[in-house]
């Protein structure tokens, strides 16, 4: 090989070396969004950059230009299809805690429809052309395999640099990162798939607050009293009703028939009823936070982004509304009408102090079904029958049940829904069959509550009974709604954001209340609003949460609003003395009580 010759060798392998990674980042990113449009030109330079340190990471390793470029076609082609379903069938993207998660997301995957769409398919496309190019990319790294090794390291280390760099304030302020950790599709999309998720490595671990100690804490809790249940104490029964939520929250919506027909007449005129908007701090999954946060009085908004409490910081007891109620005398019993390793309920509902745990295997055998899943119908009976098998206990009744019925996926026809609910529209919205079928299934979790209240309200024992839901359905739910509107699904402002993460609360008794209609509150502080309706008490932790949620009704991961309905996220919450407690004590409740 001539001077020539070696030159264009040189020159040949230099542009692949650059050009495929590039090319391969922005199919990778193709398979969600465009990133020409939501990232910005720095931000897609720095991503780059990410791709070629990989690549040269893959060169030192295997002595191949060639069998590094294409390790990374292959890689990335299937990291990218996966981060595909991911948006598509959640609605999120991957987070690092996630890798946690496998096992229940493997639990729920035979249910969904995995024929990719026609971006998929492009980018895919895309991708087997890049690994076909790759031929050409001939350069041969020579040379003893400990230099390749230490070459490695070396280039490792600087994506440990590379890592803590976009970390700082200052990468976030030279490069314009975006940082609204309650949208994490956004900043994939926005900040570079790869480079989001290193960003979030940050969060993995809960810090102490500043000053912390478990002596301060307990001398914070010790200011506080619980208050003795009632003597005529009610029985509790809680349903949290997966995606369970009025897409009207979103804008105006005109259907064919009402979705919600019981529910939207008790949030209306219902008597002895407590109704309102909740505030949650997840959307399209995660479902095990909102219940973190109902049982638990425990906020998302201190926890890192993304965070599965029941995986990550359950690890032991913790004083919770089931084990609290359990020694001032009631029957606990936590249900869910799926596997038990789900979220790790099984090993979790008895360190809240459910002392029984309900789930698919000790439902009836021949239970209705519809979507596939045991019916929220079902699920009403199911807890008719422990109420009544512990009626001669002489002890009061908590239930606390988690449906199935409406999980994902929407686009798939089951055949046991024989009814669609259907959206009146002149407007091109795009498939909205999901949304129809999604509907159809609230419809029936509607008449189930009905069906249950109809039962307690003839029972002779006082008894709550409440439902809400754990989070909005997926982004291919929502999408016609929002184009209802005349908005972008993709580019909405933080206040149609904020709408997102909103889902409808109704306290249901059969014995005289004060009625209040409109009661918006947070998952955290729902939990204290059925213990004061059923007259059970409350403990030291709930007695500081009536002094917060006096001063601040929401406060989830999302958004915060004080008693005014301002926005106080805005107004520097942060520097609230209050909060600073609360953050304290929720520190002490979940990781130092009793260790």
């Amino acid at each position: 090989m001539d001077r020539q010759e070696k030159t264009l060798f040189t020159v040949k392998n230099i542009i692949l070396s650059i050009l495929i990674p590039a090319a391969l980042m922005y199919l990778f990113e193709a398979y969600t969004h465009n990133p020409f449009v939501r990232m910005k030109a720095g931000i897609q330079a720095l991503n780059i950059f990410l791709f070629i340190l990989i690549e040269w990471i893959l060169f030192f390793m295997t002595g191949s230009l060639k069998a590094a470029l294409r390790i990374m076609c292959a890689l990335f082609m299937i990291l990218g299809l996966a981060e595909y379903y991911l948006v598509e069938f959640r609605g999120g993207t991957l987070l690092p805690w996630d890798l946690g998660s496998l096992g229940t997301a493997a639990e729920v995957a035979s249910g969904y429809d995995y024929m990719p769409g026609i971006r998929a398919f492009i980018c895919m496309a895309g991708f087997i052309l890049l690994f076909v190019l790759c031929r050409f990319a001939d350069l041969k790294l020579k040379g003893h395999y400990l230099k390749r090794a230490a070459g490695a390291l070396l280039l490792i280390l600087m994506i440990i640099l590379y890592t803590l760099f976009v970390q700082t304030e200052f990468a976030e302020k030279t490069f314009g990162f975006y940082t609204k950790l309650f949208t994490p599709t956004a900043i994939s999309e926005r900040d570079g798939t790869l480079t989001a998720f290193l960003m979030e490595l940050q969060y993995v671990n809960v810090r102490k607050p500043a000053g912390y100690s478990r002596e301060e804490a307990e001398k914070l809790l010790s200011g506080y009293e619980g208050k003795a249940p009632a003597e005529d104490r009610a029985n509790i029964i809680v349903i949290m009703n997966e995606a369970f939520s009025d897409l009207s929250v979103l804008g105006e919506l005109d259907t064919d028939e009402d979705y919600m027909p019981y529910i939207h007449s008790l949030q209306k005129d219902g008597k002895n009823v407590i109704t309102g908007e909740l505030n949650v701090s997840i959307v399209g999954g995660n479902t095990p936070n909102t219940e973190f946060e109902f049982l638990t009085g425990n906020t998302l908004a201190f926890l890192p982004e993304g965070s599965i409490p029941y995986q990550q910081y359950v690890r032991e007891g913790i004083y919770a509304m089931p084990r609290y109620l359990k020694e001032t005398g009631y029957r606990t019993v936590g249900m869910h009408p799926y596997y038990p390793g789900g979220w790790e309920r099984e090993r979790v509902y008895p360190l809240l102090g459910f002392e029984k745990s309900l789930f698919l295997e000790d439902f009836p055998e021949n239970s209705d079904k519809v979507h596939g899943y045991v019916s929220d119908l079902e699920c009403s009976e199911q807890i008719i029958r422990e109420y009544e098998e512990g009626l001669d206990s002489g002890k009061p009744f908590f239930s606390f049940l988690v449906t199935m019925q409406n999980h994902s996926p929407y686009d798939k026809d089951t055949g046991d829904i024989p009814e669609s609910i259907s959206i009146i529209s002149d407007k091109d919205v795009g498939k909205k069959e999901a949304t129809e079928r999604y509907l159809t299934l609230i419809r029936k979790s509607d008449e189930a509550f009905r069906y249950l209240t109809e039962y307690f309200e003839k029972a002779d024992e006082p008894a709550v009974v409440v439902i809400f839901g754990d989070h909005e359905p997926s982004d291919s739910v929502v999408r016609p709604v929002i184009r209802l509107q005349g908005k972008d699904p993709r580019n909405l402002s933080e206040e149609d954001v904020e709408k997102r993460y909103i889902v409808p609360y109704v306290i249901w008794t059969n014995f005289d209340i004060d009625t209040v209609h409109g009661r918006d509150t947070s998952a955290n502080f729902l939990g204290n609003e059925v213990l004061r309706t059923a007259g059970a008490g409350s403990y030291p932790y709930r007695a500081f949460l009536e002094e917060v949620s006096g001063a601040y009704p929401v406060l989830s991961a999302v958004r915060t609003l004080d008693a005014k309905g301002r926005d106080a996220d805005k107004a520097g919450k942060e520097a609230d003395p209050l909060i600073e407690k609360y953050e304290t004590l929720q520190y002490y409740e979940l990781f130092d009580r009793g260790r």
